[in-house]
């Protein structure tokens, strides 16, 4: 039963694969390239998040030995296995059986302010972690799990512990959990419960980016220590998968993990942590994620071509804003002028509020040339027979502002990612400060 939990935590993310055989279809055809995606292959991705513990309130007095010196701390309030940060985010992709973590930063700014990612579940739930993770890497999201740290204890200790390599010495005191962690470096083998305070270790010179490095060297412990114990002869019961998925928040399915189990052993994993600038806003130091870096990134990660956005078409473009926000039009025009869009060339007109999604429209003439603006915002395109006048310019290319369009990428809200302007010294992209 252990190990079954272990299967869920480790390929529930995958568990929709079986099912998606058209998924990457999905994808508009710049996405493909930056994934490397070949004819007939497919993707599937999911959000995958860890709960840091919740504390409630209460006292911590201090435990003495026999000479008096202080051993521990008795904390007197509730602690609790959900609480409401996501100490660890991942974006994970399967292409076949290449099985990529990316590691989100915890402190990634997202929307206006201060907003951190790690907090997004809290806020905004699961279906908003993913929009924001969305946001943060330009690709679609297509499930979540969400794994509460007592849950991935019990399931590294099903395993009998895990290999990994502790690259220092990691001692931290957490009075307020009564928590001591205090792991010597080099190989070692850890339980459930050295294993989650070697995730929850902090006290690196480089912070939370050096944390995320561990995350990855667990998981890949974890992936050998499941093909070391052979899981293709493991048969697991329907009713015993839903038992466990019950302690797993997830969107994907629990009758097809048993229909996984024998490709689990053929993944082949690799990792990365996705590339952030060091901003402040309002007094505070954060992350965010530049969209040109993270292109490349990717195209990087994946053996894909990024795309490259050299010269905007001369075409007129209409930006219709049916997002709800009347300010949002103007917006858009701006971020897409300011990345090489020829502004006397861009109109904008309010539209009544669109629910569905943001697409680009265009007709046979200007087809190809939409693809600019297509493949910049990453969504995808529809043809028309033709797009009319406005103010006596004939419309060549549409972009219609749905209900998503605060998540697109390289948009985002005005507050998730820097602007870019070709800098007419270097020829390169230069960063300009954010208004909230």
């Amino acid at each position: 039963m252990q190990l079954a939990g272990l299967l869920i935590a480790l390929t529930g993310l995958i568990g929709a694969w079986v099912t998606r055989v058209t998924l990457g279809s999905d994808l508009g055809a710049a996405q493909r390239e930056l994934l490397g995606l070949q004819d007939g292959e497919t993707a599937l991705s999911f959000v995958v998040a860890g709960r840091d513990l919740f504390y409630g309130e209460g006292e911590s007095t201090p435990i003495y030995d026999a000479e008096g010196t202080i051993t521990g701390w008795q904390f007197d309030g509730e602690v609790g296995a959900r609480g409401v940060n996501t100490d660890t985010i991942l974006y994970v992709n399967l292409i076949g059986s290449d099985l990529t973590l990316i590691a989100i930063p915890r402190d990634l700014f997202v929307g206006p302010g201060t907003r951190r990612i790690n907090g997004t579940l809290a806020r905004e739930g699961p279906e908003g972690l993913m929009q924001r993770v969305e946001a943060a890497v330009g690709l679609p999201v297509d499930d979540y799990v969400i794994i509460d740290l007592t849950i991935f204890q019990s399931l590294v200790d099903a395993l009998g512990g895990v290999e990994v390599n502790v690259p220092e010495r990691m001692y931290y005191r957490d009075v307020a959990g009564g928590l001591t962690i205090d792991l010597q470096p080099g190989p070692q083998t850890l339980d459930g419960q050295a294993a989650s305070e070697f995730l929850r270790y902090r006290q690196f010179i480089r912070g939370d980016i050096d944390r995320l490095d561990n995350v990855k060297r667990l998981a890949y412990a974890m992936l050998a220590r499941v093909k070391e114990l052979n899981v293709r002869t493991v048969g697991l019961l329907p009713d015993l998968l839903t038992t466990y998925l019950e302690q797993v928040e997830t969107s994907v399915r629990p009758t097809l993990a048993a229909r996984l189990l024998p490709r689990i052993a053929d993944l082949e994993i690799r990792s990365a942590t996705l590339p952030t600038l060091e901003v402040e806003r309002e007094g505070a130091m954060g992350l965010v994620a530049d969209p040109v870096d993270v292109r490349a990134f990717l195209a990087s990660t994946f053996g894909g071509t990024a795309p490259t956005f050299d010269t905007a078409p001369e075409r007129t473009l209409l930006i219709r804003n049916r997002s709800g926000d009347a300010t949002l039009g103007t917006w858009y025009r701006d971020r897409l002028v300011a990345m090489g869009a020829p502004e006397d060339r861009i109109l904008v007109q309010d539209g009544s509020y669109d629910p569905s999604g943001t697409r680009v429209l265009a007709t046979a003439a200007s087809w190809s040339d939409a693809d600019y603006y297509a493949s910049l915002l990453g969504t995808g395109k529809q043809q028309v027979e033709s797009l009319g006048w406005r103010d006596g310019v004939r419309i060549d290319i549409e972009l219609v502002l749905g209900g998503d369009a605060f998540t697109k990428t390289p948009m985002g809200t005005a507050a998730l990612h820097p602007i870019l302007t070709p800098d007419a010294t270097t020829n390169d992209a230069a960063l300009i400060p954010l208004e909230p």
